[in-house]
């Protein structure tokens, strides 16, 4: 996860004030928000859809005069580049597998998604086949990166394409691959090798270097034991790279092979993965003897190779090869201000480090990191405030070209903010970097894809080309049912709003690791209202006023002052924050300190219990019942904590929920007509009580037969009836990581029926089931938002 933090004094870009929302929104403010007549709904038929809501793109993001509009997304990768046509661009997102554009060169490009049939969306590594010279033949590695917890679909091997991606076949060598976190792909042919950084069952019998020579079918281990087999012991593979002047020669590392007797080092095959030999120096080794965080590698022309390598999440080394990799040369360390700031400020190297050779000058290479440093991180004095040295405002990118043919001391310089024209840069936390056809970097990081023009000296500037892409990673989703939109928090990339109901348009609020969001549509009466956002750890917590017309009227900063003494708030990395269903004015709050409570939309807050409620993208409470204001439910681990009495008594064990301690607590709903029943999802079960929780019934059913990975979230849908609507038949909707299930009264909760129809095969984190609108929004890790409205 991507920590970012800041003080009271020094609040995060990107909240914005009404001025500058009025300008946004100008385009909706004829927008007449329909009035629905609310009723019995019509049946769920068969061929109701979900309907992405996007963002694609949300605009304000955390880039810094990245044209149009600092656009984001969410987190890419891995980036291929069609060498002679610069339309054609390829990504392949943490969990919204590959996507295609045709026309890269225009300012918003339109993008498609081309792997949304397979079996799962977690993307690790893109590359063309070398022996096709039209590079129609793709192959994607499936692989889990996200930077929230590396989350992710099942690991199912390989995908191959043969007609520029139009489509795929899943390759896994007969189920080896299964389980095995790809990270690197060369493939000439025949012949795939790939690198595996880890696996389901992490041992050193599954990780390392493959290598097929009949196209797949059959895969064999080449980093085994001390490496006497085949040059290379096992280990560690964090990057595979080829020579596209050489397509025989390959270069690897191997980390912790002194484990089983080998040697650590970097080593290159010059047979295309069939035997190897390690050409890295004393120095080198040195550094990959242990607490290796990554190392990435880039070849450039004249027989230069670039390799990085990161120790403790930050980068310790760059050295430069001018013969191929047969002996090396340290380079300097990208630095800024007096304390010598590197590319990680973040300590986030281990997936946040990208580095790309240029392809004219065997002298320059080019390496991101994760974020920008603020002044007290570079060694200037108090307060910590932007801008730095190099003149970035916010936590943005942080990229350089390093030039070896420079004095040692002066060959680095920064390639975004006083390295650009108009002191720009892309999103933080870069990911991977290409030159396009048109000698442009293409560089992805979290916050989507950009272009960097001129990249050899300091004319050009950083531009977003993530147009119309979807693959926003949220792990909590809201729905206004006011002016009909919905508004998110996401991994590294803020809380987007959306600007007009159904649109993929939004707009950035917060900036900075999205928080846990919430909406009261009843506080404020029928023409206003109330939204909840936070960045991470509910820093920047905020309670924001709206019209029909998705205008921002006004906002607040609730302090968060803490009633009845010590201790003082924790947060989590996200915050579950519940706004309580009978008295909308009262939140329940999930600290890292305990459970709190506030009576006064978060004014005030008092600790209740010292039960600390499943966070950091879990969403364990459930707050007011009918008849009950006061009644809480919370899971704490695999435990469930209840309370019924009056504020502010504590929470009490449930002593006869069936914990497993394996099974952690995902998310609790409470039936809105039937405070007494509560419904409860941990990893791989769904749990009833009809008696306020004396006693609980396994509702799991068949879900599990969907092959559900995981279950995450859960709501309550009152009165759905496939073939009756004048019936009363409610209906339990369970989120997982692959796929949308729902399940009926009339059937005991227990047979579930699959949800799918129009959704890709992505992990599905939240649900938020908005009784006035009749509609489901469902947030997804890796491809956005989607609604289903069951009034259609």
């Amino acid at each position: 996860m991507s920590r970012r933090s800041w003080s009271s004094e020094f609040l995060p870009r990107g909240l914005r004030p009404v001025a500058a929302l009025a300008g946004l929104l100008a385009m909706t403010a004829a927008l007449a928000v329909p009035i629905v007549a609310h009723g019995q709904p019509p049946p769920l038929n068969a061929n109701k859809k979900w309907k992405s809501q996007g963002p694609g793109p949300a605009v304000g993001g955390q880039s810094e005069n990245a044209a149009p509009d600092d656009a984001i997304s969410g987190a890419i990768h891995t980036v291929l580049a069609h060498p002679t046509n610069r339309k054609v661009l390829y990504i392949g997102s943490v969990n919204g597998g590959v996507w295609k554009t045709t026309n890269a060169h225009e300012a918003s490009p339109t993008w498609r998604p081309v792997t949304d049939g397979m079996p799962t969306s977690s993307i690790g590594a893109l590359e063309f086949d070398l022996n096709d010279a039209q590079r129609r033949t793709l192959w994607a590695g499936v692989g889990r990166f996200s930077s929230f917890s590396r989350l992710g679909g099942n690991r199912v091997g390989l995908y191959k394409s043969v007609n520029s991606g139009d489509s795929w076949t899943l390759v896994n060598g007969g189920g080896v691959l299964n389980g095995k976190n790809i990270a690197g792909i060369a493939a000439r042919g025949d012949t795939i090798v790939i690198a595996v950084d880890f696996a389901d069952v992490f041992t050193f019998g599954n990780i390392g270097i493959w290598r097929s020579v009949d196209g797949g079918t059959t895969f064999t281990q080449i980093s085994v034991g001390n490496g006497a087999t085949t040059g290379l012991p096992g280990g560690v593979t964090h990057d595979l790279v080829g020579d596209a002047a050489n397509p025989s020669r390959l270069f690897t590392s191997a980390t912790q092979a002194n484990l089983i007797g080998g040697v650590n080092g970097v080593y290159r095959s010059m047979d295309t993965g069939a035997t190897w030999t390690k050409v890295s120096d004393a120095a080198m080794d040195a550094l990959l003897a242990s607490a290796v965080s990554n190392v990435e590698f880039a070849v450039g022309p004249g027989n230069s190779v670039y390799a990085a390598i990161a120790r403790s999440g930050r980068l310790a080394g760059l050295f430069r090869s001018g013969d191929g990799g047969t002996t090396w040369t340290a380079m300097d360390l990208p630095r800024t201000g007096p304390n010598n700031v590197g590319i990680h400020p973040g300590g986030q190297a281990s997936i946040h480090m990208s580095i790309v050779a240029d392809p004219t000058d065997s002298e320059i290479v080019y390496i991101g990191g994760d974020r920008q440093p603020y002044t007290l991180e570079e060694g200037l004095p108090y307060p910590p405030q932007f801008p730095n040295t190099i003149g970035a405002e916010n936590f943005s990118g942080r990229l350089f070209r390093c030039d070896a043919g420079l004095a040692a001391g002066s060959q680095c310089t920064p390639l975004t903010h006083v390295g650009t024209a108009s002191n720009s840069s892309p999103h933080a936390d870069s990911r991977e970097m290409v030159f396009d056809a048109t000698g442009a970097i293409i560089e992805t990081d979290d916050g989507g894809v950009y272009r960097r023009s001129s990249p050899r000296d300091n004319t050009g500037d950083w531009t977003s080309i993530v147009g119309d892409l979807q693959v926003s990673e949220q792990h909590d989703a809201s729905y206004d049912t006011l002016a009909d939109v919905v508004f998110v928090g996401t991994q590294d990339n803020d809380d987007p709003h959306q600007g007009v109901p159904d649109s993929p348009e939004w707009f950035v609020l917060l900036s900075g690791d999205g928080g846990d969001t919430a909406v009261d549509n009843v506080t404020m009466g029928p023409d206003v209202s109330i939204r909840y956002d936070s960045a991470q750890g509910l820093q920047a917590f905020l309670r924001s006023f709206w019209d029909a017309d998705n205008n921002l009227l006004s906002y607040v900063f609730p302090p968060l002052t803490v009633l009845g003494g010590p201790p003082g708030f924790v947060g989590q990395f996200t915050t579950p924050v519940e706004v309580n269903a009978i008295e909308p004015t009262r939140l329940a709050i999930g600290g890292g300190n305990g459970t709190w409570e506030s009576l006064d939309q978060g004014d005030t807050i008092r600790r209740i219990s010292t039960v600390v409620p499943n966070g950091n993208g879990l969403d364990a409470i459930s707050y007011g019942g009918l008849g009950n204001a006061d009644l809480m439910v919370v899971g704490s681990g695999a435990n469930l904590f209840m309370r019924t009495a009056a504020h502010p008594a504590p929470l009490s064990a449930v002593a006869a929920y069936p914990a497993v301690a394996s099974q952690t607590i995902r998310d609790i709903v409470i039936d809105p007509d039937d405070a007494s029943a509560i419904y409860v999802t941990n990893l791989a079960r769904v749990l009833r009580t009809v008696d306020g929780g004396t006693t609980w019934q396994d509702i799991t059913g068949n879900i599990n037969s969907f092959a559900p990975i995981a279950l995450r979230g859960i709501a309550y849908v009152p009165r759905v009836d496939d073939d009756n609507p004048a019936a009363t038949n409610d209906a339990l909707v369970v989120s997982t990581f692959n796929g949308i299930y729902i399940a009926y009264e009339d059937e005991g909760f227990t047979i579930w029926h699959a949800l799918n129809n129009g959704l890709p095969k992505v992990p599905i984190f939240d649900l938020h089931w908005d009784a006035e609108n009749q509609v489901l929004v469902a947030g997804t890790l890796g491809r956005g938002a989607w609604k289903m409205n069951f009034a259609d």
